[in-house]
């Protein structure tokens, strides 16, 4: 999903919600057949495959996972890393089991859709709207080197 799309998506919400709509109502009108937000854009979870995919925390790309709560979206494997406070480091799926948009991000000791607000604790189970929980993923770590198994 390009910039220019998700700016025109959220001042459509902003809209809407300056029309007075809230709660249901908006969900209704926001994920009606006119609107395209709650469109699932591919079935894009990665199957469990077993490759493996190395991230090395030293690298300035991968930084903030050398950091409690800090964590790295990695768009070509369609997943998103952690640096949990309680559980070390977790990999799950970049994709919402809500509506299948691809904007999990970590924050607050949880994984968070940006789209609808859906939250996921650090195993991936689901706290809110969404149906069915992150697809998890294997981390191992050896030194600054982290292994997700896929």
């Amino acid at each position: 999903m390009n910039t220019e799309n998700q700016v025109e998506k959220i001042n459509r919400l902003e809209f809407l919600k300056k029309m007075g709509l809230s709660g249901a109502s908006l969900m209704a009108v926001y994920c009606g057949v006119t609107m395209s937000s709650c469109k699932n854009e591919d079935n894009t979870t990665p199957a469990n495959t077993g490759k493996t995919v190395t991230y090395d925390i030293t690298t300035v790309k991968n930084g903030d996972l050398k950091n409690k709560g800090g964590f790295f979206v990695d768009t070509a494997n369609n997943i998103v890393i952690a640096n949990t406070s309680d559980n070390g480091y977790v990999a799950v799926t970049l994709v919402c089991t809500h509506a299948q948009n691809k904007n999990i991000v970590y924050s607050t000791n949880k994984f968070a859709c940006t789209v609808h607000g859906a939250t996921f604790d650090n195993t991936g189970r689901n706290l809110t709207v969404a149906p069915s929980p992150l697809t998890t993923y294997k981390v191992t770590q050896a030194g600054n080197i982290l292994t997700v198994t896929l």
